[in-house]
């Protein structure tokens, strides 16, 4: 509905500037002629056209930015959709196929629709003109139709030449301008790391060569412009006299009227207009290519070919590995030497496997390629999902991912959060209770005091939390503390937060990549023990520490030569 709105006021437009052209013409014969009545009733309806014709092209721009930004909502959430699908995102970082992803979805898709309606209702409105006005011109005097198309046809020819360079130019300084952006989000995401190794001279060099690559190309790009805007600025002015001195002889003659001549040069211009827009758009034109090219490489990349890996979500088993080779993926799909050979591995309800080997051995690898990150290779893999929307696995890294928002959303991350319930399949969000006992489990009970009060701390041999009502409705009160909770939080704490999400989500499988390196043993044993009493969750670890081999059934060793052999942990 809003289309045939911004068509019809389009439509509209056009029929004012043809109105317009006629009242000039009329309005400078009554100058020519001395005619004051005529002269004073033109000049009211000028005016009043004036105010008339305001509304129709402040609201037609309106109404198409509103269209603009509809389809671009419309369009992201697309996008945002198929970036988040079958893991795309990580694909896209770990292979490095395209660059700045983000970049491409907020700044890309804004420029690609706005200058999409730009120019398509630049061309309904220019042929539309160009109907209009060349009727007018033609009944004027006909060779200048044909002398102006020539022109127009001439002057798109060499446009189109010069401004070849700016297609380029406009992509790289896209990349390089996102380069540079995403150099200083680095720096604020990195940015105790970097002081504590005390990086700030390799931080300012590479940003500063970052920018200096984009200075450069948009350099580049100014000088590539330069050279367009002669030409069409040589283009645009070389031809301003030529309706009045084709016409004016006409008006000597006495075979047409003075006002005639200020309708010819209107038509003229607005003609000119129509056909030039190579010309006169020829830098638009090159930053939508160039936006338009970035947008199809994206779309490319997301609907790309599937995982050689059968991934199979609807197994009877916890966990089983049938014939896996994991190998590292390449940038581009390149082949790279397995990593693991043949694996064969199942486990059940309740069943632990610790993978361990030497450094570089392959085992985060292995879990990246069992839950679904790494695509390259062979083999199968089926885990068991406790409902329609439960990925049945839930991955424990090192280091924890923490969102923006409360501590609430913390726990809840990700398979319960708000906006995931109510829909068929999806877990029961726990209530608040549940959310303090398993803060209490992994002994984080102090944040909730922490999240209310600047002075609470850990006390020491705290377990158990009170049962008082007001302090249970300070405790809950903390659970909405908002805060950057990676960090506020220590990684040893955002390690024992990562297990209590575990004994939330009771998910069937659990995999854990050095889950407790940042944890003293006492801690560590805790957050095991408390894993290994979940009785409908497996669990498959990676670890170099030997107090782990308690917690776990079986050990996986990896060789680092794509061998591997499975034991007891009694064994072992």
């Amino acid at each position: 509905l809003l289309l045939i709105v911004v068509v019809c006021m389009t439509l509209g437009t056009t029929a004012i500037s043809v109105g317009f052209n006629f009242l000039g013409r009329d309005f400078y014969n009554s100058i020519a002629e001395k005619n004051p009545e005529d002269f004073d009733r033109l000049l009211k309806t000028y005016i009043a056209a004036i105010a008339g014709a305001i509304p129709v092209f402040v609201f037609r721009d309106y109404y198409q930015q509103v269209l603009t930004l509809k389809w671009r909502g419309w369009m992201t959430e697309r996008y945002v959709e198929k970036y988040l699908d079958d893991r795309n995102f990580y694909h896209i970082q770990t292979g490095s196929v395209i660059d700045n992803p983000d970049q491409r979805i907020v700044d890309d898709i804004s420029a690609f629709t706005s200058q999409t309606l730009g120019l398509a209702f630049t061309l309904l409105n220019a042929g539309i003109d160009l109907v209009s006005f060349s009727g007018i011109l033609f009944g004027i005097y006909k060779p200048l139709v044909g002398v102006l198309f020539v022109y127009a046809a001439g002057g798109t020819l060499i446009s189109a030449k010069l401004g070849q360079p700016l297609v380029g130019l406009n992509f790289n300084q896209e990349r390089r301008e996102a380069d540079f952006r995403y150099g200083l989000v680095r720096v604020r995401e990195n940015a105790e790391s970097i002081a504590f190794y005390g990086g700030e001279a390799a931080e300012r060099s590479g940003l500063v060569g970052r920018l200096r690559a984009a200075l450069d190309n948009l350099g580049d790009l100014l000088v590539a412009t330069r050279n367009v805007d002669f030409f069409t600025s040589c283009y645009r002015y070389l031809v301003t006299f030529l309706p009045a001195a084709v016409v004016a002889p006409l008006y000597f003659k006495g075979e047409i009227e003075f006002g005639v001549i200020n309708q010819s040069s209107s038509a003229f211009s607005h003609i000119l207009g129509d056909v030039s827009l190579v010309v006169y758009q020829i830098e638009r034109l090159a930053s939508f290519s160039a936006v338009t090219d970035r947008l199809g490489q994206m779309t490319e990349v997301l609907n790309g070919p599937a995982s050689r890996l059968r991934i199979d979500r609807e197994s009877p088993e916890r966990l089983r590995l049938a014939g896996l080779t994991v190998r590292t993926p390449g940038a581009y799909g390149a082949q790279r030497p397995p990593l693991v050979t043949d694996l064969d591995l199942t486990l059940t309800s309740r069943s632990s496997v610790l993978i361990m080997g030497p450094s570089g051995a392959g085992k985060t690898s292995l879990l990246r390629a069992v839950a679904g990150l790494w695509e390259q290779g062979a083999g199968e893999v089926r885990w068991a999902a406790a409902a329609p929307r439960d990925p049945g696995l839930y991955f424990l890294p090192q280091r924890p991912y923490l969102v923006l928002g409360t501590l609430r959303q913390q726990l809840l991350y990700p398979t319960m959060m708000e906006f995931q319930c109510g829909v068929a399949g999806c877990a029961p969000k726990p209530d608040d209770a549940a959310l303090i006992d398993a803060l209490d489990r992994v002994n984080l009970g102090y944040l909730l005091r922490r999240g209310t009060s600047t002075n609470a701390h850990p006390k020491e041999g705290e377990t158990r939390l009170g049962s008082d009502v007001d302090e249970w409705s300070e405790l809950a009160a903390g659970l909405d503390a908002v805060g950057d909770w990676s960090s506020i939080l220590s990684l040893g704490e955002q390690q024992r937060l990562a297990f209590a999400r575990v004994l939330l989500a009771r998910p069937p499988v659990a995999l854990l990549d050095e889950a407790t390196s940042a944890l003293d043993a006492a801690n560590e044993a805790r957050m095991y023990s408390l894993l290994r009493d979940l009785d409908d969750v497996a669990y498959v670890s990676v670890g170099h520490r030997g107090s782990l081999l308690g917690f776990h059934e079986q050990v996986l060793r990896l060789e680092g030569d794509s061998s591997w052999r499975v034991v007891s942990a009694e064994a072992y």
